[in-house]
């Protein structure tokens, strides 16, 4: 019974050593299994601020220190031109061309609207006396008709009076103290006087209607003619309407002048004196340019490190290019802080790297050939990061710093 307690004992001690032994073996196989980075850093976006034209460079020392953060838009310094510069002369001629196409264009205005002026006065003038020859037109119509007036009360009177002597002499002529040619003929003076009242009357109707149409500007008897003031005012109107347009025309000529002018002298001015404005926001990486210095056009002033474009290069072996795919995780480590972790996905994968340049027509063997040396061959992850915040500014954004990446398994 003892022998058998120890042999049980026995057995299931070697099933528990054997257990732990394949926990352990699962474990390591795991961990072995996992493909972890060779090399890795932290890399991001790189922004040039070149100098548009040559000249000599002013930057804003309070601002322009490394790991500095610069907003979009903040002036860095700016470029005083010293240098001969083809296109400043071309615009220099230009923009005294502009000068003097101007000046001359708002003399002629100028010249326009002082006639205008003298026309508008003298059509007013015309105009006035348009009016006081419509005046004195009417007044003396109605002068014609009063005396057409008194005409007519005269022969009536005259008509009466031959009337009146008509019958007193018939009366005589009855009573043969008269003769009766001398009652006749004043009947014939009272009819006469009739005939000229009906025509006074006739002319009276005339001269009311003559007196209406010089009110309104008309005239009823002959060819329309008009008054020299008339007439001035008509050719005035016609004189003031072509000014104007003149006006108009070297008006809009002046304001085209104007912008081309504009245009000219703001491209002159950056010509000979350039602000230097950040492009974007991000921190000093590089001071290419010393204050004072002359520089050539597209030369480098300073370098932005764009902290809102940061990702992760991992170098692995190439042996293990086949067991990665695109959009797999990864977790980060910042060397030498386990605390420090991010979570990542596979973005790229590039084989070769610092071996040859793809796209060269004729390739040169890798160094390590050309040395006798062990081939070192690795690829190249690029890994998209979950910052969760942004790295500090004035640490760079954590940009080359190294860190040590595990790929995690593939769930599929």
């Amino acid at each position: 019974m003892k022998l058998i307690k120890t042999a049980s004992g026995k057995i299931i001690l070697s099933i528990l050593v054997l257990s732990c032994l394949a926990i352990i073996g699962v474990r390591l196989r795991r961990s072995f299994s996992q493909i972890r980075s060779v090399q890795a850093y932290v890399n991001g976006e790189i922004i040039l601020v070149r100098a548009s034209i040559p000249g000599e460079l002013e930057l804003k020392s309070e601002k322009i220190k490394l790991s500095n953060q610069l907003e979009k838009g903040t002036q860095i310094g700016t470029i005083k031109s010293t240098v001969e510069n083809p296109r400043v002369s071309v615009l220099k001629i230009e923009n005294q061309q502009f000068k003097t196409r101007l000046q001359d264009a708002q003399q002629q205005l100028s010249g326009v609207k002082q006639q205008i002026q003298n026309r508008t006065k003298l059509m007013n003038l015309f105009r006035q006396q348009t009016v006081t020859q419509k005046m004195l037109q009417t007044k003396y119509a109605d002068q014609q008709i009063k005396q057409l007036e008194e005409e007519i009360a005269g022969e009536q009177v005259r008509k009466k009076v031959a009337l009146a002597d008509a019958h007193r002499l018939a009366s005589l002529a009855k009573e043969g103290a008269e003769t009766i040619s001398r009652s006749e003929n004043k009947i014939a003076e009272a009819q006469q006087a009739e005939a000229v009242v009906k025509e006074a009357q006739s002319r009276i109707e005339l001269a009311k209607l003559n007196l209406e149409a010089t009110k309104a500007g008309l005239q009823l008897e002959g060819t329309r003619t008009l008054s020299y003031p008339e007439t001035r005012v008509l050719e005035l109107d016609v004189e003031l309407t072509d000014l104007k347009e003149q006006e108009r025309i070297l008006s809009k000529q002046i304001q085209s002048i104007q912008s081309q002018l504009s245009i000219t002298s703001k491209e002159l001015l950056s010509q000979q004196n350039v602000l230097v404005i950040a492009p974007t926001t991000g921190v000093i990486w590089s001071i290419d340019s010393q204050p004072q210095e002359i520089i050539e056009a597209n030369k480098s002033i300073i370098q932005l490190l764009n902290c809102q474009n940061l990702w992760i290069e991992a170098f692995i072996n190439e042996t293990d290019v086949s067991k990665l795919v695109v959009g797999q995780e990864a977790q980060i480590n910042l060397n030498n802080s386990s605390n420090i972790q991010w979570k990542g996905r596979v973005e790229t994968i590039r084989a070769g790297t610092g071996r040859f340049e793809v796209g060269q027509y004729v390739v040169e063997p890798p160094p390590e050939i050309a040395r006798r040396q062990l081939p070192v061959r690795v690829a190249t992850v690029r890994i998209k990061v979950d910052w969760q915040k942004t790295p500090r500014f004035d640490d760079f954004c954590l940009a080359g710093r190294s860190v040590n990446v595990r790929f995690l398994e593939s769930k599929s």
